[in-house]
């Protein structure tokens, strides 16, 4: 996943700097509803911005798990973080993490790279419109994806159930494991 992650990374850079050279050297960056520009900005400025978002963004999912052994346990934002930041389990955990971050990033240079294609066409079209039919849908997707995303994060730090077992106690002579 990681060579995937990295490699969805440098298309994006490539993507952008070849929009350089294609487009024109004012381009439109933002898009009304119906698909027509509305927001202009310099083809270097443009470049620019999104060079800076594409190495902001890959820095900040390809290092950013490290930051829970920086900060203290109180600032993590993971379920059940007592039991997965605990000494036994604090390597399993960084690696579950930096694993489905780097899915997440993956998916999220994906669409980037889908939005990038996409505004080149637009801007290379008479007049710059962007393309709704593809950009709507890739829309819909991405947000179902975050929704699927954010479910598998919190399945995958529920405690397991032979944890949840050994810490309880025994109430009577039987026990029944489900």
């Amino acid at each position: 996943m990681r060579a995937l992650f990295i490699l969805m990374f440098i298309v994006n850079v490539v993507v952008t700097l070849i929009s350089l050279a294609v487009l024109p050297s004012r381009v439109a960056i933002h898009f009304g509803a119906d698909g027509m520009a509305n927001g202009w900005a310099s083809n270097y400025v443009d470049a620019l911005l999104m060079t800076g978002t594409h190495v902001l963004l890959f820095c900040s999912l390809y290092f950013g798990h490290r930051l829970a052994l920086v900060f203290p346990l109180k600032w993590t934002n993971l379920p059940n973080k007592e039991y997965w930041l605990s000494p036994t389990n604090k390597a399993r955990t960084m690696e579950k993490i930096h694993g489905l971050i780097l899915q997440f990033g993956v998916v999220m240079f994906i669409f980037l790279l889908i939005m990038g294609l996409l505004t080149i066409q637009a801007n290379l079209a008479k007049p710059v419109r962007l393309n709704l039919r593809v950009f709507y849908p890739a829309m819909g997707v991405i947000l179902a994806y975050i929704i699927w995303w954010i479910i598998i994060y919190y399945r995958a730090f529920r405690i397991p159930e032979q944890s949840n077992n050994a810490n309880r106690p025994m109430h009577g002579t039987a026990h029944r494991h489900l």
